[in-house]
């Protein structure tokens, strides 16, 4: 995905601390993580400690090209990702915080719903479901 790429591209500092988020990042493009994870994790895998400012700003700056995304999950920490696709829905297990990309099909008949129920021409999604899942009931 070359992210460190694309914020020199757009001109953007690139400092060991961006190296690092954005190296964590590309290792792990189908992981969703809150800032906390991402700092525990960029933190563990280093001998210089980044800290949490610089992790939120470079998400920004990735957020800002149409790299990252998140999503707000209620009553926690918002979730980051990759943006590999345009739609990104989410369902997460509000017990052990399991969190499942729906799939495409599901995605398309939810959309098609709205679209019908709303008469909306198109529908860019990014939202979260939250539930239980069949290990937490």
């Amino acid at each position: 995905m070359e992210l460190l790429k694309h914020l020199k591209q757009n001109g953007y500092r690139i400092t060991e601390s961006r190296k690092m988020i954005c190296e964590v990042l590309e290792k792990n493009v189908h992981f969703h993580f809150s800032v906390n994870e991402l700092y525990k994790l960029i933190n563990s895998e280093s001998t210089s400690i980044v800290d949490k400012t610089t992790i939120y700003r470079t998400l920004d700056a990735l957020e800002e090209l149409g790299l990252l995304t998140h999503s707000h999950v209620p009553h926690k920490s918002a979730i980051y990702f990759i943006n590999d696709k345009n739609q990104n829905v989410h369902l997460i297990c509000e017990k052990c915080d399991k969190i499942i990309d729906l799939p495409n099909n599901s995605i398309n008949s939810i959309n098609s719903i709205l679209k019908n129920e709303t008469h909306f021409e198109s529908i860019n999604n990014n939202y979260v479901f939250v539930g239980t899942c069949i290990k937490c009931k």
